[in-house]
């Protein structure tokens, strides 16, 4: 029977990539070891675990040394010699972080990345990206509401009528159409725009009002995501922007392409005409930002704009994000316990960026 170790994560990233139902789902197939405190952070106990069948383990090392499968979010291998062939599965953000598969360019090493997971139905229950997407839409609503001067729904009192809080969501992916329906139940008059015309339908459907510039790019290859804009298209849609952004008291962007840096939606010429005590979140800031004044993990204010650009906003819902990457993980698992022989399984040859220490990943290689 294969062992698997989950390991900790950081001391930022506040979340686990296996919870005690994962290790329950996957006790008859697997041995789990889980390293000590992996959970805590996200509220699973290490008796929690235990009591799922796990065994507890104090060191990191530990763990990569005695184990067969390593799975971990984004705690990195730093390529320590333990001998034995390992598997890793976790989310590196490899288009990205091209730098970060090098460690595991060793022989008897094997990488599995679910930031590439195909777009698939039978993939679905796999999709990490649209996990963490959906919490940091829904985040992002409650973070702008707490730093706005304004109140999100209408409210009628002895003192007058405070209309709903007008905001705008750049990008109708899982993390805008998320941050679409969490603004439209606290009350909020939303607008809404994305390149995929697509979108619109899912857009209406949450109440919110689709803003459609004609010209862009579509490609029914690139798997639901987004594609680069051509310049003169990026420009008619910030000149939309600039017309919508004098009145939105709250902008929340999205607005990301895979190895890509993040589309420039949101100049700092935007930012000054908006009215002061707005608030605009920035999704992409880990990726170059959507917003000109956008810093990673920073405030930053302008004319009494604040500008957030948050790079693990799905860390402060730790216990409900980490329960979302469990049920993924532990399904990915599952599907490839059943299937490692099929060399072309769609799902295990999207995710493999490295078998036997070479990189085989078509992505990667083409990036």
């Amino acid at each position: 029977m294969q062992h698997l170790g989950v390991l900790k994560e950081g001391e930022r990233r506040r979340l686990v990539a296996l919870a005690p139902a994962g290790v329950q789902r996957l006790g008859k197939q697997l041995r789990i070891s889980v390293q000590r405190g992996a959970g805590r952070a996200a509220g699973y106990s290490d008796e929690a675990y235990e009591q799922a069948g796990a065994t507890l383990v104090e060191h990191r090392d530990d763990i990569l040394r005695e184990c067969d499968v390593i799975l971990s979010h984004d705690s990195h291998y730093r390529g320590e010699d333990f001998g034995t062939p390992k598997t890793f599965i976790g989310f590196f953000n490899v288009l990205s972080d091209r730098p970060v598969v090098e460690p595991y360019k060793k022989k008897g090493t094997s990488l599995y990345s679910l930031d590439l997971i195909p777009r698939t139905t039978l993939a679905q229950a796999m999709d990490v990206l649209s996990s963490v997407a959906s919490i940091s839409g829904y985040q992002a609503v409650l973070l702008a509401a707490e730093r706005s001067l304004a109140t999100v729904p209408m409210i009628t009192s002895a003192g007058g009528t405070l209309r709903p809080a007008r905001f705008l969501i750049m990008g109708a992916g899982v993390a805008g159409l998320q941050a679409i329906a969490t603004g439209r139940r606290l009350g909020a008059i939303v607008r809404a725009y994305d390149v995929r015309s697509a979108s619109r339908t899912e857009v209406e459907s949450l109440g919110a009002t689709f803003i459609e510039v004609e010209g862009a790019t579509e490609d029914k290859k690139a798997g639901g995501y987004a594609v680069e804009q051509s310049a003169d298209h990026l420009e008619r849609v910030r000149q939309m922007i600039h017309q919508e952004a004098v009145h939105a008291d709250v902008i929340i962007t999205t607005a990301k392409i895979p190895g890509r840096k993040a589309p420039l939606l949101i100049t700092e010429d935007m930012v000054r005409s908006m009215k002061p005590g707005a608030v605009v979140v920035d999704l992409a800031a880990a990726t170059g930002g959507n917003c000109a004044l956008t810093e990673p993990d920073a405030t930053v204010m302008r004319k009494e704009v604040t500008i957030l650009g948050p790079t693990m906003i799905e860390c402060s819902c730790a216990h409900s994000t980490s329960f979302l990457l469990s049920n993924n993980y532990t399904t990915f698992i599952e599907h490839l316990l059943k299937n490692a022989d099929n060399a072309d399984d769609e799902i295990l040859k999207g995710t493999r960026v490295v078998a036997d220490g070479e990189v085989v990943n078509a992505r990667y290689l083409g990036t």
